[in-house]
């Protein structure tokens, strides 16, 4: 099977001699508009290019980048391994067009950004300044870095996404509270405050009948009686001394129905939200993130997304570009240890996050990232090129043959990784009810020890009045 693809591939490709470089390696940048299947190509470009390429060695600078580029580096920083999307394509054009390739890392650790003083920083400067030949990593087509250098096609496209920390479990501290909204609570009072006055005069007014044992036929229900039967009504419980007359039990009637109503879904919805485990609500798009104050952000200074939100008149970008400006990393793996602090968010391409979200789920077995729902901005992704390169149109032709051949997709299957729950976000969802802990009913033992110190103080008032009045007598 592999002898019949690389057939395949030599036919579709060209035939030209396969030369098995051990250099190679594989480049990825981003790209705005990609080609179409009818781009016009001159032969005689094409001709000088192949040419130039033949036994030549290009210096060509590269970034840590998954899964586009991913380096594996020794101690003293230097590239000693490769793999990854954009190299698996460079590779297809070695054998090719037999040339070899000389990696060199970026100089600052940056993309490539024009600077105040009109020059250019990270590999977009190292090729405008012809210090190599070329630059292959996850570069985002922009016009402003094609002011300094040509771009290929582009040859995949994606949105721009933002990483999370994962959600945290509600605290249940106020479980008993949580079930009703607070103005359902305050409904809810205001109807125990409201009912008991109208039952006290209704059963004032109405003819009297007496209560029944054990209090004696005089006793009338006093307001305090009737209070506690309204709440009583409430948590399911009664009192001894009931309105007897028609006029106050049809009252009653009908408050019971409401109380059973509001307890039953009370009831419902607590026992529910102890024994399925939920999650604080997260952030899903870029305008929750811009105004909101629980989670900071940060994203790569000098990048893209730098230099977009420094420009946009939206005032979304705006305030994305202002309020954390001195907080920038400058690095992609610096932005995600930020966020695994619990109080940041990184902005970044969907293909790294994915990537470094697996990474990170499959080092510690644990999610502790996640993608906000909504995406936006998409990009596309080239090489950096000098400008004029002839090598330009060459490798745009390529570039098309390789995505007609399905190479592409073959490739994003070997990088990307797959989805699971934790990428999906799944895993913070589907769960299923567990067994109570300690934790879960400490709003009971707090409404405890709350009413413990209440009475304490109610007994203290109590015996200070008593006190005063026998002190009058």
């Amino acid at each position: 099977m592999d002898i019949f693809i690389m057939l395949v591939i030599r036919l579709m490709l060209g035939s030209g001699d396969a030369h098995a470089s051990s250099d190679g390696f594989i480049f990825d940048v981003r790209g705005r508009n990609q080609f179409g299947s009818n781009a016009n190509f001159n032969e005689a470009a094409l001709e000088k290019a192949r040419r130039l390429l033949r036994n030549r060695t290009l210096t060509v600078a590269t970034i840590q980048r998954p899964p586009m580029t991913i380096l594996q580096l020794n101690k003293e920083g230097d590239i000693v391994g490769y793999k990854g999307f954009c190299f698996e394509m460079l590779k297809t054009l070695m054998q090719k067009y037999d040339f070899k390739v000389r990696l060199v890392l970026s100089y600052d650790g940056n993309w490539g950004s024009l600077l105040p003083n009109n020059t250019w920083n990270g590999m977009v400067g190292m090729v405008n300044r012809t210090e190599v030949d070329m630059a292959v990593s996850g570069f985002t087509i922009s016009h402003i870095r094609e002011q300094g250098i040509d771009f290929t096609a582009a040859f995949h496209e994606e949105s721009t996404a933002i990483l999370l920390p994962a959600p945290r479990p509600r605290s249940k501290a106020f479980a008993l509270i949580q079930p009703f909204s607070w103005k359902v609570w305050l409904a809810l009072c205001a109807a125990v405050v409201g009912v008991t006055p109208v039952l006290h005069l209704i059963s004032r007014a109405g003819p009297w009948t007496p209560a029944l044992y054990p209090d004696p036929p005089e006793a009338r229900p006093t307001y305090s009686h009737i209070q506690w039967f309204i709440f009583g009504g409430i948590i399911g419980h009664g009192d001894r001394c009931i309105p007897a007359s028609l006029s106050s039990r049809v009252m009653l009637a009908f408050w019971w129905s409401a109380a059973v109503t509001i307890m039953a879904s009370y009831t419902g919805t607590l026992i529910a939200s102890l024994t399925v485990p939920t999650v604080a609500d997260s952030i899903e798009s870029l305008e929750e993130l811009a105004f909101q104050d629980e989670i900071k952000w940060t994203y790569r200074i000098y990048s893209s997304m730098d230099n977009l939100f420094r420009s946009s008149g939206s005032a979304v970008f705006r305030q994305m570009a202002t309020r954390y400006a001195d907080s920038k990393v400058t690095t992609d793996y610096e932005g995600v240890d930020k966020v695994l602090t619990g109080e940041w968010a990184f902005i970044k391409e969907r293909s790294f996050l994915d990537f470094a979200l697996d990474e990170d789920f499959q080092r510690t077995g644990q999610c502790r990232l996640q993608i906000a729902a909504r995406e936006f901005y998409t990009v596309g992704f080239g090489w950096v090129l000098q400008t004029g390169s002839p090598l330009k149109e060459l490798f745009d032709l390529e570039f098309l043959r390789m995505s007609e051949m399905g190479l592409f997709g073959k490739w994003r299957g070997m990088y990307w990784p797959a989805p699971s729950n934790c990428s999906t976000g799944l895993i913070f969802t589907d769960v299923g009810s567990q067994p109570l802990a300690l934790a879960d009913l400490v709003s009971a033992f707090l409404l405890l020890a709350l009413g413990a110190v209440l009475s304490t103080v109610v007994l203290a008032a109590e015996m200070m009045y008593r006190s005063a009045c026998a002190g009058r007598r």
